[in-house]
């Protein structure tokens, strides 16, 4: 589970990441670190079975495990504000349950949509897990942009056997799509 004293190191670590180039709020000079606040408007979208994004708590009752062409396992979330916040740098902290947690930074790609932004959908990896491990196991995920943005919420990796991911992005599955 998320402690505090694991989201601060999160924090740490997306404050490093959001020092990188990209946009964002005027940099504090003491430490180079941007100070983005989204006031709580950031939402996390994770795509559940059958390819649609679902947003906390509906986003509770499974996320997609992903099976690449390639071996590849992961899941897809997206991230949802009201106006662009011009940061691109970002991280996504997950915790599959009894595990502890880990990061993956992002480089995140906003789109306009009719009530804000939202981002192109990104690929949170498990490769150092074996897929068998993975199924139907909970993880809690956390979005980190900037240094005051932070969101997320606990899941469920759902995994359909028949099918997995082709070169075009686009699933196959025993039977047809």
């Amino acid at each position: 589970m998320l402690t505090p004293a694991r989201i601060a190191s999160s924090t740490l670590i997306a404050a490093a990441l959001a020092a990188c180039p990209g946009g964002g709020d005027t940099p504090d000079a003491a430490d180079g670190v941007v100070d983005f606040d989204c006031q709580n408007r950031l939402i996390v979208e994770l795509r559940g079975p059958g390819g649609e994004y679902r947003t906390f708590p509906d986003a509770a009752s499974g996320a997609e495990l992903v099976l690449g062409f390639q071996g590849f396992r992961y899941m897809y979330l997206r991230a949802r504000l009201g106006e662009d916040p011009d940061l691109a740098a970002a991280a996504v902290v997950v915790q599959l349950d009894g595990d502890t947690a880990r990061s993956q930074p992002l480089y995140l790609t906003f789109a306009p949509v009719a009530d804000g932004v939202v981002s192109a959908p990104m690929q949170i990896f498990f490769n150092d897990d074996p897929l068998p491990s993975l199924v139907d196991r909970g993880v809690t995920v956390m979005l980190v942009l900037g240094l005051r943005c932070t969101t997320g919420g606990h899941s469920v990796l759902r995994y359909d056997p028949s099918c997995y991911e082709g070169p075009d992005g686009q699933p196959v599955c025993d039977g047809g799509p």
